[in-house]
Order: structure tokens, then sequence, then C-alpha cells
């Protein structure tokens, strides 16, 4: 099967590009981040090194005691009514969005059953929502709480009042900055690649024909984000890939935790947990966006969004895809993948040394949920409701712009203001993306060079 968005004059498969620029980006950050670790183990002073493993060694047992406490909270349900003071809206609301997602699960797997296409749309998108919402709702009240779960006040006292005016050029800084450099691309990308989705829409529908610039923006676009816009074929690559990553995180889990349960007096040494922040916070979006991707796509076979010529961020329309049973893997891998994820990423609360480029968890818990509805909004919201879609992007811009001023949830006050001038910049794209992609003649008129002088305006 030929796919329409590769240029027929093109020597190179853009999607076998993306695919290798995908997979060596991931193996690069892999061996980048052990050969660092195992040099600094050899060129550090055995006693300095010590040291250092005895303090990682507490803030991972405190990490780890955190993700119990997230975990805790999150199953920990009352059902009576008396039993939910002094948190009758959160555990209202928890109620709700269980019972939307038992829902859902149950028209979903109706649907799939029934092959009704778009029944089972809206019953992901729903699940997907209600999943998101439920973990925002109680992770709130994880942090209302957090003093009395941890019994460590005066640990989150110093947190609290902790500020730094400037930071330093460590290492640690460097690749800090990286990711905050890699995550404003990221967010960037969802109004850019919604705009481009139009364009080329509106075009073909004119000229009944392929547009080249949109093509080509969407690949480099690709290349930068990693939110690779594959075929058919590459998709089946990655999605058994990605489920195979979240398969082996949720064992080597349950494995290190059943094993620390059973024998207390021999655990399995987790220090090196903390390795793994900075890479699950760079990966954090490329993983579930993809997975949102997959839904996505799956969920518009036999839809009328499946005729059109974009389908997000992947196309699955192999006749190898069984869609049943991709949807269900997508769910319950979208499902494991972002609690786990959350919760890991959110759970790392130590006290910054001067000078170090580090968050807040509540911050952090309250950016990576706001990231994820944005790119649910622009991937499983349908083409039809494109107004509502613009109109909810600018909602959940604008909040992350008023919770970064309000809330200050980095440690050094720098980054604070850059990363509300980069969402000031994400605003003002979906802004102007918001009033193009609104006006059909407008669009029409517009081309990329255009969109590209009115995004600069």
């Amino acid at each position: 099967m030929s796919d329409p968005h590769l240029g027929s004059g093109s020597s190179a498969n853009p999607n076998l590009v993306l695919t290798l620029v995908y997979f060596l980006t991931i193996a690069a950050i892999l061996i980048g981040t052990a050969v660092y670790f195992i040099v600094m183990a050899r060129i550090t002073d055995p006693e300095v090194r010590l040291m250092e493993l005895i303090t990682t060694q507490r803030e991972v047992q405190h990490l780890i005691d955190n993700l119990s406490s997230q975990f805790s909270n999150f199953w920990r349900l009352p059902l009576r009514w008396r039993s939910m003071k002094p948190y009758y809206t959160h555990q209202t609301l928890s109620w709700i969005f269980i019972l939307a997602l038992v829902a859902s699960v149950v028209v979903l797997i109706v649907a799939l059953a029934l092959d009704l296409a778009q029944v089972a749309r809206i019953s992901t998108l729903t699940y997907v929502v209600s999943l998101n919402a439920l973990f925002m709702v109680r992770q709130h009240l994880y942090y209302i709480r957090r003093t009395y779960l941890t019994y460590d006040a005066e640990h989150y006292l110093v947190l609290d009042t902790t500020k730094f005016y400037y930071f330093d050029w460590s290492v640690f800084n460097v690749v800090q900055l990286g990711i905050l450099v890699i995550e404003f691309l990221q967010l960037l990308s969802f109004p850019i690649r919604d705009l481009l989705d139009a364009l080329y829409l509106s075009k073909n529908q004119q000229l009944n024909g392929n547009s080249d610039g949109s093509n080509t923006a969407s690949f480099i676009i690709g290349i930068i984000t990693m939110f690779a816009n594959l075929s058919s074929k590459f998709y089946v690559i990655q999605f058994w890939f990605l489920v195979s990553v979240i398969g082996c995180i949720v064992l080597v889990m349950t494995v290190i935790h059943t094993y620390n349960v059973m024998r207390p007096h021999r655990p399995i040494a987790i220090y090196w947990v903390k390795y793994l922040l900075p890479l699950a916070n760079l990966l954090y979006l490329p993983m579930l966006v993809m997975l949102i991707g997959s839904a996505a796509c799956l969920s518009k076979i036999g839809t009328e969004d499946a005729s059109d010529s974009s389908s997000g961020l992947l196309r699955c329309d192999s006749p190898s895809v069984v869609k049943p049973l991709y949807l269900a893997l997508t769910v319950v891998a979208y499902t494991a993948g972002y609690v786990i994820l959350t919760a890991f990423v959110t759970s790392f609360d130590r006290i910054p040394i001067k000078g170090e480029i580090h968050y807040k968890s509540q911050g952090v818990a309250f950016l990576k949920n706001m990231s994820m509805l944005l790119s649910i909004d622009f991937l499983l919201v349908a083409n039809s409701y494109r107004h509502i879609r613009s109109i909810l992007s600018l909602v959940i811009v604008l909040s992350m712009v008023c919770f970064n001023i309000n809330t200050q949830p980095c440690f050094v006050e720098q980054i604070n203001y850059w990363r509300t001038y980069g969402f000031c910049c994400i605003l003002w794209v979906a802004l102007i993306v918001t009033m193009l992609t609104n006006e059909d003649s407008t669009l029409s008129d517009t081309g990329t060079g255009g969109i590209v002088s009115a995004l600069a305006v």
C-alpha cells in the first residue's frame, strides 16, 4: 500500500528516516547516560563516591516512600460519606471519574465487538480523559495530605521556602536545560501540526493534490520532537516496541518490590533509580503521546476522519493491524505507562543544592498532566470539532501560564521566567492557529510561508 504522504520524487523514505532517528536517539540517550556514570565512577575519589552513594540511596528511598504514598492515596477511596470528611470534593470527583472509566470500558468493549466505530472513538476519548482527570484529582489530594502521609513536615517546609536566583553550568543543569528546550518544542508542535493538517486538507480540497510544504514541515517537526509521523508498516514496529518497554517496566517494578518484601534483610539496591529520572522526563511525552496517537488513529478507522489525508501522528491502516486487539493493548499500555511514569517523575522531592535546576513535585505533576491533556485535545478530538479543540487548547495553555506565574515551580527564578515566556509563545501560536483554522477562506489563501509570517508577527 502506497503512502500518500510520501513525496514521489524523494530518494529516501521519510518514515524510515524518522524511525531510525527515533530508535537511535533513544539508544544514544541510554548509552550516553551509562557511559557518563561509568566514567564518573572511575574518576571520582572512592571516599567521595561512597558519600555520594549514601546520599543517593537516601534520596531514592525518599522517592520510593513518596511513590508508595501516592499509590496508597490513589487506591484509598472511602465509600461512606462520613469517611470522605473533610475532602468531600476530591472523593466525590474521584468516584465520578471512576464510574466514567468503568462505563467507557464497557461501552468500548461492546463497540469493538459490534464494530461501532464512532461509539468506540467516543468511549476511547472518555476513558483517556477520565483516567487523566482521576489521577490529577488523586494527586492534588495527595499533595494536600502528604504531610500526614509521610510524616516529614519539616522537609516540605524547607522545599516551600527554598529559592535561588541563578544557576550554574554543571552537567546536570545542562541536561535539564536541554530537556526544557525539547519539552517546549514538543508542546509547540501540537498547534503547528494542527494548522499544517488543516492547511493540507484545505489545499487538497481545492487542488486535489499533495502539499509538499506541509509534508516537509511535518517531517522536520517529527525529527525535532521525536513525535514520528509514521506509515502503517513502521507504526506496527513502534507500537510493539512501546508496549514491550512498558511491559518490562511493570515487570521490573513487580519483581523488585516482591523480592524486597519477601527478603527485607537483603533487598535489591535501588540507588540507580535516581539516574533514570532525566531519561523518564525526556521520554515522558514521546512515549505517552505516541500511545495517544495510536488510540487516535485506531479509533478513527471506520469514521469520517479516516478518509482525511491526516490521521494525527500515526497511520495504522495496514491490513495486518487488528483494530480491537491493537486498541485494547493501546488503552492498557497507556493506563500503565501514564500512571507509573507520572507518579515516578513527581515523587522526587529532595532539597536541591544552591544553583541546581530542580522542580517542586506538585509543579511537575500539574504541568505534565496539562501537557497530556493538550495532546489528548489535539489528537483525540474529532476534526469536525476543530473550533472546540482550538478553544480548549487555549484554555489549557493559559492555565499552564497562570500556574507557572503563581506557583513558581522551579527553585531557580531565571528558569521560571523563561518557562513562562515559553508557555506564552505556545499560547500565542495556539491563538494564531485558532484564528486561521476557524476561517476556511483565510486558511485556503494561506500557504506555509504565509503561516510562518503570521506566527512571527
